[in-house]
């Protein structure tokens, strides 16, 4: 799904730019998307617990296979807003019901090893999905959608027809220190998820835009996105193999100050190394923040769909509100404006989780 999903979220900046889209719409067509992804994530993560997960991603799955066949047929960019509408409400029927159903009945042991595998694999998605997407779209532009789409129909088969074997439930009242614990650093993972998608949305709205003008090409743009799925995947897998960094703040502080040298490096820098490095290090806080979210929201003795919904919520709004101020900056002040604004929203979160822990010992 991810794989799918990055090929059409570096395809559609392109075709916008082809089809006379400004920064103000790039930013706008992220932001449609994450809008309808948070209010969707929020109501349907509820929903989720009810009808079962398995049918939710199904029917997700099948919305997805038509929606990315619309890419297909696109000429003006208004179309594309209707389309960055469906995108998002589509997939906000995904991404909870996978996230609580391999939540459910996890001690916290097990909830990290779960959460670990499935992060890894989404991230495996994006590394390969911009990669093929580059250079796909450079040789065959409208065929990348209908990648997409393939995907899509073939992951609808699957889930429908794959028959899965529970595990059997597991106690939690005797892990009641470490869930009261999760229920503290939740607020934390949540403010740190939405500076650390308000940069995500920034980076991957407009920087293939600044690429673009600077002269990058499309295939090394391509390879330039994929180092964020790199960076990701390597912290999910640290992250999976210990616990140390569970209900602490100073790790998750120290990932986003490092994300902080990586905006400056896309604000301030002008070759493909500097580049490289900037989206390497906000890869790195991706992994560490999304995981600390996804754990703080599902170590609980309750579904966890209302919960995960949210966190998927936070982090479309996120996706919202970065790439809709973000295109104002870089239409209105400048083309790297908008990554100095990112690293503000990421300095003002820091200070936020550290009032917020202090005055809650």
């Amino acid at each position: 799904m991810d794989g799918g999903s990055a090929v059409v979220s570096l395809c559609v900046p392109l075709l916008a730019i082809e089809v006379g889209g400004s920064y103000d719409d790039l930013g706008a067509l992220r932001a449609t998307h994450a809008l309808t992804y948070a209010v969707g994530a929020f109501f349907l993560g509820r929903l989720a617990d009810r009808v079962g997960y398995q049918r939710a991603m199904a029917a997700c799955c099948l919305a997805m296979t038509v929606i990315y066949l619309g890419y297909y047929r696109v000429d003006a960019v208004a179309q594309l807003f209707g389309l960055a509408l469906l995108t998002g409400l589509g997939l906000a029927a995904f991404w909870p019901s996978v996230q609580a159903w391999l939540g459910r009945e996890q001690n916290r042991a097990g909830l990290r090893r779960a959460i670990g595998g499935f992060n890894m694999s989404w991230s495996l998605g994006l590394i390969v999905g911009p990669g093929v997407a580059g250079a796909l779209y450079a040789a065959y532009a409208d065929f990348s959608f209908v990648l997409a789409a393939i995907l899509a129909a073939a992951l609808c088969v699957a889930i429908t027809l794959v028959r899965v074997r529970e595990s059997a439930p597991v106690e939690l009242e005797e892990e009641s220190a470490s869930i009261a614990a999760a229920r503290r650093f939740l607020p934390v993972a949540w403010i740190a998820n939405f500076a650390t998608f308000f940069a995500t949305g920034v980076i991957r709205a407009l920087f293939p835009k600044l690429a673009t003008d600077l002269g990058v090409a499309t295939e090394h743009l391509g390879y330039l996105m994929a180092l964020i799925g790199v960076a990701q995947f390597t912290a999910f897998t640290l992250v999976a193999r210990s616990d140390r960094w569970q209900f602490k703040l100073w790790p998750l502080a120290l990932v986003q100050l490092c994300a902080l040298a990586g905006l400056c490096a896309l604000a301030f820098g002008d070759s493909l190394f500097v580049f490289a490095v900037g989206l390497l290090l906000h890869g790195l806080l991706i992994g560490f923040t999304f995981t600390s979210s996804g754990f703080y929201s599902l170590h609980s003795l309750s579904p966890a769909g209302r919960r995960i919904g949210f966190h998927e919520a936070i982090l479309g709004s996120g996706n919202l509100v970065g790439p809709l101020l973000g295109g104002l900056a870089g239409e209105h002040i400048g083309a790297r404006a908008p990554y100095l604004l990112a690293a503000g929203v990421i300095a003002v979160a820091m200070v936020m989780q550290w009032m917020y822990l202090r005055r809650n010992k």
